[in-house]
């Protein structure tokens, strides 16, 4: 019976925490002002970075992955009360910029892409690692893993990062962790895909960021 009362417990505090916004959280993103949107990229050198680092052992991620963290971006953010411009591949397909010292510059390069666009700031997601599922939905051998950025940048001068979303995480089995019981229900009790997980940290990025 107290095992059954402790269950209970966790599970409420669990949902009540996934439930519960951060009203005096900052938002940037004014109706007015045009929004470009960068596809998914992957950071391989240090100064590709916006923040973080590069872990030890980073595979590359196809860009099929990456087309479809972009299909599945795109999907919510559509319908959104902002205005919107969508950059793809080609878009971005230029030589980093440089810094006032001469040096190559994330920040300076994601804000110059944005400027071409027409847009007064610019959303840039990198996926640092993705890890498939190895296995199905009822039972893996090895869970889906993900570690990715989603960045805000003002790209009116002087240009300012604004805000970051980090997710990092890897499926766990519930026994694991009771504490995850509120994702465990969401995920509809099964094993999700690396794509899925990847889009859990979008949902999050759209919710912090007031996308």
């Amino acid at each position: 019976m107290k095992l059954r009362h402790l269950f209970l417990a966790v599970l409420c505090f669990a949902l009540l925490s996934g439930c519960q916004k951060d009203e005096g959280q900052s938002r940037f993103i004014m109706p007015d002002l045009v929004v470009a949107i960068a596809p998914f990229t992957q950071p391989m050198q240090t100064s590709e970075l916006l923040s973080g680092f590069i872990p030890e052992g980073q595979e590359e991620i196809p860009f099929e992955k990456l087309a479809a963290l972009d299909t599945l971006f795109h999907s919510k953010l559509h319908g959104q009360n902002h205005k919107f411009v969508f950059l793809s591949q080609a878009d971005i397909d230029s030589p980093m910029a440089k810094d006032e010292r001469g040096r190559r510059n994330a920040l300076v390069t994601w804000a110059e892409r944005a400027v071409r666009a027409g847009a007064d700031m610019i959303v840039v997601p990198h996926i640092v690692e993705l890890q498939e599922r190895v296995g199905g939905s009822a039972g893996v051998i090895s869970a889906a893993s993900v570690n990715m950025d989603v960045y805000l940048i003002d790209a009116r001068k002087p240009y300012t990062l604004l805000q970051r979303s980090h997710f990092a995480e890897e499926q766990q089995p519930l026994a694991n962790d009771l504490t995850k019981i509120g994702s465990f229900f969401r995920r509809g009790g099964k094993w999700v895909s690396d794509i899925e997980l990847a889009g859990e940290g979008m949902d999050k990025a759209v919710e912090e960021m007031g996308l």
